[in-house]
């Protein structure tokens, strides 16, 4: 609510920032008010001219593929920075093929994340494991291995599997897929920061960056990147404890080109002088960006208590004084080393997914990849087998609680247990049967009698997350978080003590039959009708689950489903005995709260973060150890969520018309003055599963009083409505409701079977629920506070992405107004706001999309669900809507501020240049995007080592498109940043001038595929109606009119673009500059504005004052029978 910022899951694992095409976040603002606006045709058969000019654009694609060398004065490659998720912001990419032309690939620059979930039998395991099935199984082309078993898949998998283990020992899963809208491939390699050398932190993930910087067969540095950019693609990669894993998309027809390059990474890396040198200062970046930020802060200190001797505790990032403690300038002899020992093939997993037929794939794998080495490495993480990762934490013969202050405003109590794998078996019983899942339901249930809710009675947490943390060859880490509140900080032994009468309930009563089969049930549920899933996503997936050990039959189906045991085991013994070993005595104790910093009197070496050591005395680990009973515990009732009825209520569109089934927009049902409905049954996933979305827009005349008591009433809300509905949540139903500066969001995502009665009932819940009580009031402003507190601690870009918004945007939150009225909010205001959702008297306007497996009579039962509300219909004039400002044309429009954060190191720029409303303007500025991303990032990132995160983005405001350059640095101040960014847009316009045709059509190519992309799940189809609902723009056939308008651009068009919006000294263009400076750069900031003066700039000192005197954009909304 109170964050700003680009979407973004940084990690010191990746290469590159990781944020795509950074769509902000917008906290109380409407979020979807500032992403691309979804494409979206009426029907795939019609427009014959976009049949034409996507076949054009492939025959200039045939004709010759674009020269990556071309860079007259600049590289023109990089990507830019990433995200990966919960959203993804989508490069889509389609195919240029006749039948669908609706199909293109997914622009993700994905990032690698923190995860420990990393697997690999050494090849004599491996060997073990095919021992176990039939030889039958296998059959030898040559020394091509290839399993002639049956791959499990879902039944509403359509895409074909094959496994095979190359010459070199390189496994392989292959994935055909005849409809894939996006080629992908990821390769992992057994070998992460653990296999670091002692005197070199960080080498893992250094080695991971060279491999981008130039091969024998490709030298250019980057070149991989530019050839994926201009083929709708792009890649990333990212290190965790014990595998490296590279991966990329790309569109279809691109994808045999991309795996030779792809391939020579793992071949032949150039690792030159220069580049390790200049790519140390990248590494030394990301660790800058890292000091902050609690995730690996609190990450790194959980290593520093893992015995000693143990890779646990290296430190993986690595920055320049830790990659040059072995003494020499560069470390590029280690390098050589690194990457000769443990980049082996035979500890290398790949998949692929892509349109060709397995036979093709197949040829294509054997082709690129069976030339890498196989030196017979081993397999690294056997060496600590059978040792304990983190034994108690004692001192003195007392078990020790970790204090550890946050930089945020974070409080928790976490209890973990390390679980050994003592040997192949149990590691391998442990990945299949999955018993952690059973334990994790019911210690991490929040229904009645749980232990969340009875210590959310007792007012000690406000919330509860129960699962694994760690998990490697060796060892997993079970474990149980509580958020807590400021009186559960004064009672961390009676929450411990809660926790171990719960497990002593368990054990004795022991987990009933019906909780089995319930959760078994429900993953074979999932499993049976999963959406299908991205081709990137996938082949992630895959190389992960090989390098656990899956065998190559349960690849598409072993992380959805729990296997039994065997070998006359039951699954209950094992759970049984994985809860014996929950005990007091095996447990890591870690709590956070900043009020820890008086008794903190260590740090962690390598962030820094304060921590102090308690003693758990003798008294308290015998309670821990004989708990009180606990009467009012217990365990999970039967659910009755359960969905039982899969059956689909529509028929299903035949093959050849299911373009056009998909591109039929929603109904419109009912057009009311206080509810406009839209409705549209599934015809083309065949998944029983639909979703609901509504949205009720709030009066404007009262969009400030509702700020914090809507935030207020919301967590109060959301808080009784976890207990009462935990169970259709764990049964795939679920609500999400969220306020906005426009009003109040409520989406309904589930299984068909019982989603309607769940509308029903949720909607009761809100109309009925008159405010928080005193508790749950306290609990909320709990949580207010932290957020705004907290507010100052993100990082630098996501500030002056805050500072920026503020300038252009209105109505609009700031912090400061929100911490003004969070001080005197009361009770009664929440109550009043709530009050609001069952009277009459009150005004709303509301639009609700119906979508999926939904019948006429569903539709008639949800259409009365929402007149459980009763309120009255606000006039369209009334409504609040976010607008946009008019910047001043011909005059930068410059903030400057100092970040809020003391301690933070970078600084960040922030500039965007917008149009004037056109709806050629967004193509055209899309376009140039694509154009800009790669140059941009590999000049100010790869080359100048300007900053570690650097990106470009594209997107748009109603008919007003945005071009958006960023770059957070914590060696040049935002002054010489910008000086950086305008010399790249004068040399990039001298490449815009010369770049061949050949090139240009590359790209338009990619934009075209992009926009006709075909939806390839439920929820794909119904975000993309959902955005035009919303923006009352119904504009059915954009995909069609923006697709047709690509032809027409050429290189003219897109000069005289650059020149009018972005090109210094034009009288058109509207530029806001958005610079944050870290504390102590007074005289650079001074500087800063005194240049932005002197050169006719406007210095904004109070971003919304002047935001509200600029004039605003006129919102053009469509009728949504406009475009039928």
């Amino acid at each position: 609510f109170y964050h700003t910022e680009l979407q973004s899951r940084s990690t010191f694992a990746n290469h590159g920032p990781q944020m795509s095409r950074a769509d902000m976040k917008i906290g109380p603002c409407n979020a979807v008010f500032l992403r691309r606006f979804p494409i979206c045709r009426k029907k795939a058969p019609r427009p014959a001219l976009v049949f034409l000019f996507v076949a054009f654009l492939a025959l200039l694609k045939w004709r010759g593929q674009p020269s990556f060398s071309f860079r007259p004065s600049l590289s023109s490659s990089g990507a830019g920075p990433a995200s990966r998720g919960k959203h993804f912001d989508e490069r889509e990419q389609g195919k240029a093929h006749l039948q669908a032309l609706a199909n293109c690939s997914r622009r993700s620059w994905v990032g690698g994340g923190l995860s420990a979930l990393s697997f690999d039998p050494s090849r004599a395991e491996a060997e073990e494991l095919g021992a176990r099935r039939p030889a039958a199984d296998v059959a030898a082309l040559g020394t091509l291995q290839v399993f002639a078993g049956n791959i499990r898949k879902s039944p509403s998998d359509a895409r074909s599997y094959r496994y095979l283990t190359l010459a070199n020992g390189l496994r392989v899963l292959l994935i055909s897929d005849e409809n894939a809208t996006t080629s992908a491939a990821a390769l992992s390699v057994h070998g992460g920061f653990y296999s670091d050398p002692e005197n070199l932190p960080g080498l893992a993930h250094f080695c991971e960056h060279m491999l981008f910087l130039g091969t024998e067969e490709y030298p250019e540095e980057n070149s991989f990147r530019a050839f994926l950019s201009a083929n709708g693609g792009g890649l990333n990669a990212f290190t965790t404890e014990q595998d490296t894993t590279f991966y990329f998309d790309v569109s279809p027809s691109a994808l045999q080109d991309a795996m030779k390059r792809f391939s020579s990474f793992f071949k032949s890396p150039l690792f030159t002088a220069s580049a390790t040198g200049r790519e140390l200062e990248a590494i030394e970046s990301e660790d800058a960006k890292n000091r902050q930020n609690d995730a690996f802060r609190l990450n790194q200190l959980t290593k520093n208590f893992a015995a000693e001797g143990h890779p646990q505790r290296h430190f993986g990032t690595g920055n320049r004084e830790t990659l040059l403690s072995g003494g020499s300038a560069a470390p590029r002899d280690e390098l050589l080393e690194f990457f000769a020992k443990h980049y082996d093939a035979g500890l290398m997993a790949l998949c692929v997914t892509g349109r060709e037929s397995l036979g093709t794939l197949q040829a294509c794998a054997v082709e690129t990849f069976s030339d890498i080495a196989n030196r017979g490495a081993e397999n690294p993480s056997l060496a600590w087998r059978g040792m304990n990762p983190f034994p108690p934490l004692t001192r003195n013969g007392d078990l020790q609680l970790i204090k550890a202050v946050p930089v945020t405003e974070k409080r928790s109590l976490t209890v973990s247990w390390p679980i050994l794998f003592e040997s192949e078996e149990a590691r391998i019983l442990w990945v299949e049967s999955k018993p952690y899942i059973y334990v994790a339901y019911v210690l991490g249930h929040e229904g009645p009698g749980s232990v969340y809710s009875i210590l959310k009675r007792r007012g000690m947490i406000d919330g509860v997350l129960a699962g694994i943390s760690r998990d490697d060859d060796n060892f997993a880490m079970l474990r149980v978080s509580f958020g807590l509140t400021t009186e559960g900080l004064g009672h961390l032994d009676e929450i411990v003590e809660t926790l171990y009468a719960a497990i002593q309930s368990i054990r004795q009563k022991g987990i009933p039959d019906y909780i089995f089969e319930e959760c078994r049930d429900m993953r074979e549920v999932r499993w049976r009708f999963q959406s299908k899933e991205p081709s990137l996503d996938i082949a992630l997936a895959m190389v992960e689950l090989i390098q656990r050990g899956y065998g190559p039959d349960s690849l598409a189906s072993g992380r959805f489903l729990l296997a039994d045991p065997g070998e006359g085991r039951s699954i209950r013994a094992v759970v049984d005995a994985l809860i014996a070993q929950l005990t007091p005595q095996r447990s890591q104790y870690t709590a956070l709260s900043p009020t820890f910093a008086q008794e903190a009197r260590s740090k962690e070496r390598w962030y820094g973060t304060q921590y102090s050591l308690a003693s758990v005395t003798q008294d308290m680990l015998q309670r821990w150890l004989r708990p009180r009973e606990l009467p009012e515990y217990k365990l999970p009732t039967r659910n009755p969520f359960i969905p039982k009825d899969f059956s689909l209520k529509n028929r299903l569109a035949p093959a050849e018309d299911l373009l056009e089934a998909l591109a039929v927009p929603p109904v419109l049902v009912q057009d009311g003055p206080r509810v406009r409905t839209f409705f549209k049954p599934d015809r083309v996933f065949g998944r029983p599963k639909a979703t609901v979305r509504l949205f009720l827009w709030l009066p404007s005349a009262t969009v400030n009083d509702d700020a914090v008591p809507s935030r207020l009433w919301l967590l109060s809300l959301t808080d009784r409505l976890t207990e009462q509905f935990y169970d259709a949540s764990f049964a795939g139903l679920i609500f999400d409701i969220a306020n906005t500066v426009e009003g109040l969001s409520l989406e309904f995502v589930g299984y068909s079977d019982k989603l309607v009665s769940f509308v029903e009932a949720v909607l009761q819940r809100i109309r009925d629920f008159k405010g928080p009580t005193e508790s749950e009031f306290g609990r909320a402003m709990d949580v207010v506070w932290r957020e705004q507190s907290s507010f100052d601690k993100q990082q630098p870009f996501t500030y002056a992405a805050y500072m920026a918004r503020l300038t252009f945007l209105a109505p609009e939150y700031s912090i400061d107004f929100l911490r003004a009225q969070a001080k005197q909010v009361t009770v009664e205001q929440v109550v009043n706001f709530g009050n609001k959702f069952g009277s009459s008297r009150q005004q709303f306007y509301a639009q609700a999309l119906l979508h999926g497996n939904f019948d006429k009579g569903d539709l008639a039962q949800v259409q009365r669900a929402f007149d459980i509300m009763p309120f009255g219909p606000l006039p369209r004039e009334q409504l609040t809507r976010v607008r946009l400002a008019q910047l001043p044309a011909g005059r930068d429009s410059v903030v400057v501020a100092e970040g809020p954060n003391a301690d933070e190191v970078n600084h960040a720029l922030w500039v965007n240049f917008f149009s004037e409303p056109d709806p050629k303007a967004n193509v055209l500025c899309e376009l140039l995007c694509s154009l800009i991303q790669d140059p941009f990032f590999t000049d100010i990132r790869t080359d100048k080592q300007l900053g570690y995160i650097v990106l470009s983005q594209a997107d748009r405001f109603g008919l007003v498109a945005r071009l958006g350059l960023l770059v957070q640095s914590s060696v040049k101040t935002p002054d010489l940043l910008l000086e950086a960014v305008d010399d790249f847009l004068g040399r990039f316009r001298s490449m815009l001038v010369s770049m061949p045709r050949e090139q240009l059509s590359s790209y338009k190519i990619a934009l075209v595929e992009r926009i006709v992309k075909t939806d390839e799940r439920l929820d794909e189809e119904s975000n993309r109606w959902w955005q035009e609902i919303a923006l009352f723009q119904y504009s059915w056939r954009r995909r069609d009119e923006e697709a047709r308008f690509v032809t027409s651009i050429d290189k003219d068009a897109l000069l005289a673009y650059f020149d009018r919006f972005i090109g210094q000294g034009s009288g058109e263009r509207r530029r806001l500059v958005a610079a944050v400076f870290a504390q102590g750069n007074s005289a650079a900031m001074a500087r800063m504005n005194s240049q932005s003066e002197s050169r006719g700039a406007i210095v904004v000192s109070d971003p919304q004052k002047y935001c509200s005197e600029l004039p605003k954009w006129p919102l053009v909304d469509r009728s949504p029978n406009d475009s039928l």
